[in-house]
């Protein structure tokens, strides 16, 4: 029998065995550092971009989709109510009468509120953009098709932010998005007014903002009394889409790192970055799993309180069902069994090299290594995106001797290293091929 296979069959039993649904509603924490339930208990936020689940899929399609992502992991589903006003449901609904969002449709936002009760009935939350501006002139602004901002203007977006959080205020497993993969640029009051409408109503249901990369909601509406938590969005350096600028871009560790550092703190996560796939979907670039992972990894070493998988069938085409078992999507459940195996929201990460003090690559680069630490000293985890070695001080870390482990992101095997005294320095060398992730605790841990 092969034990590595035995155990990760055993651990995987175990989550499942163990598994129980979140207590919506989510709150911040007492750090403010991460998402709690309405029992303390900490969130993983592991989203996945369904964004066009509710006009793209029946009741039955969305239930089947929905299951697949919480058996995979998820937490957390990233939907647009639709990618423009244009767009029709599959009994042929559009979201608005006359492009105007004082008269919402009621047979297509009844639709969607039987969704967010699957969603809900899974313990999955749905974190929703109400009107994407769009990257491209595709959305609800600037230079869109249908520019509803700013027809409507001030007044009648409050009334768009009013509807929403009254008609959807019963549900506790609701965020809200504003915007969407833009600045606010020239409708900044009317996406205010939105999200002041939403708090007003149902102040119990989260907002950020998706701005445009690299910047997060931080950057551009850190003070806004209705923004519940930040989101930060970029493209790696050195493979930017067509339509950016390389040098503005950012690693994801680097955007993360940035924003975990502001003095008005609030939890962050990682909104979307690389998408995997097999082409281009709205000039987003297409990554490979194993950029998939490191985004993850990244911005959970880095003070994420979540992250989000980002997969060229957003869109629902027909082949979805395929897509939805890309592998980047499959050995997402590792990144969640992995970190719950650990107190991961007590992590701080190791940005000025306390503990990981040599051999972590070059900052700004696809090959640095993050590392982070419990405030206890108790446990220290590194992501090593390419095999190799990393130095660490163990003095720094608490007992006389250590565990450690590497962690197999692809597969979700341990391989086990022979306990370690704590006698300072020391070299740790990965295994072979691809990322990897090293663990060492306090023995006892």
């Amino acid at each position: 029998m092969n034990f590595k296979v035995s155990l990760t069959a055993c651990l995987c039993l175990v989550t499942l065995l163990t598994y129980s649904q979140p207590k919506f509603p989510l709150k911040i924490s007492e750090t403010g550092r991460y998402f709690v339930d309405s029992k303390g208990k900490p969130f993983f936020y592991q989203a996945e971009t369904g964004w066009q689940i509710f006009a793209r899929l029946t009741l039955p399609e969305a239930r089947e989709y929905l299951k697949i992502r919480q058996e995979q992991g998820f937490t957390a589903i990233q939907v647009m109510i639709s990618i423009n006003p244009d767009s029709v449901n599959r009994a042929g609904e559009k979201p608005f009468i006359d492009y105007d969002f004082s008269r919402p449709n009621e047979k297509y936002f009844n639709h969607t509120a039987k969704v967010i009760e699957i969603a809900d009935s899974l313990g999955l939350l749905l974190t929703i953009a109400p009107a994407w501006i769009g990257c491209c002139r595709e959305g609800y602004g600037v230079e869109a098709k249908h520019e509803m901002y700013k027809s409507g203007g001030v007044e009648k977006s409050k009334k768009y932010g009013l509807y929403l959080g009254t008609k959807f205020k019963r549900f506790n497993n609701l965020f809200w998005i504003a915007g969407g993969d833009n600045d606010p640029l020239s409708i900044r009051k009317e996406i205010e007014s939105l999200s002041e409408g939403i708090k007003q109503a149902a102040p119990h249901q989260l907002i950020t903002f998706h701005a445009g990369p690299p910047h997060s909601s931080t950057d551009l509406f850190q003070y806004a009394p209705w923004l519940g938590f930040s989101m930060i969005y970029t493209y790696w350096r050195e493979k930017p889409n067509e339509w950016l600028n390389p040098e503005k871009m950012v690693e994801v560790y680097e955007a993360a790192l940035r924003e975990y550092v502001k003095t008005d703190r609030m939890p962050f996560i990682l909104g979307e970055s690389q998408y995997e796939g097999t082409g281009i979907a709205y000039s987003n670039d297409i990554g490979t799993p194993h950029i998939i992972r490191r985004q993850a990894y990244w911005t959970m070493l880095s003070g994420g309180a979540g992250h989000a998988y980002g997969h060229d069938g957003w869109s629902f085409p027909k082949n979805w069902r395929t897509i939805v078992k890309y592998p980047g999507a499959e050995q997402m459940r590792h990144v969640k069994n992995f970190f719950d195996a650990i107190q991961w929201w007590k992590l701080i990460p190791d940005f000025n090299h306390q503990i990981l003090i040599a051999n972590y690559g070059n900052y700004s680069s696809s090959s640095y290594v993050t590392g982070a630490y419990s405030e206890d000293k108790s446990t220290f985890v590194a992501y090593l995106p390419k095999p190799g070695y990393i130095t660490l001080d163990l003095s720094k870390l608490k007992g006389p001797t250590l565990s450690a482990r590497w962690f197999n992101p692809q597969t979700g095997e341990y391989k086990k290293i022979d306990s370690v005294k704590n006698q300072g320095v020391k070299k740790f060398f990965s295994p072979f091929f691809d990322d990897w992730v090293l663990i060492i605790e306090s023995a006892g841990n």
